[in-house]
């Protein structure tokens, strides 16, 4: 019975996550979020190009036309920024591996998760 105890209070903690594991997962989730907004307003911006030109083939009101148009200028205007705030997201994880690299115990596994996101966008 004293082992099933002992077993049980293993499996109930979890092992500690340092503090630089929890930052470095942080900031990857950011990297990858901001990657993602990234292609999604790009794609965003062909859709609405496309959607323009089946609009202008198809003869639509000029009125609709203009509206979309500046929805698109919309788009063209966020992509930009979009792309500043994921440079600056790398520049952070790029500080944070180096500052993290030699923290005992960081796991090895998000170190390089970390550092291919770096060369990925460097690349």
């Amino acid at each position: 019975r004293l082992q099933l105890l002992e077993f049980s209070k293993k499996m109930s903690k979890p092992k500690a996550e340092s503090s630089a594991d929890k930052k470095l997962k942080i900031q990857i989730g950011v990297c990858k979020r901001m990657t993602k907004e990234v292609a999604s307003y790009e794609k965003e911006a062909l859709q609405n190009e496309a959607r323009i030109q089946k609009m202008r083939d198809e003869n639509k009101d000029e009125y609709d036309i203009r509206k979309q148009e500046e929805v698109l200028q919309e788009s063209y205007m966020m992509i930009p920024d979009s792309k500043y705030r994921l440079q600056q997201t790398i520049a952070d994880l790029s500080t944070l591996v180096e500052d993290c690299r030699e923290e005992p115990g960081l796991n090895p596994a998000l170190l390089s998760e970390a550092n291919e996101i770096i060369t990925a966008f460097q690349g």
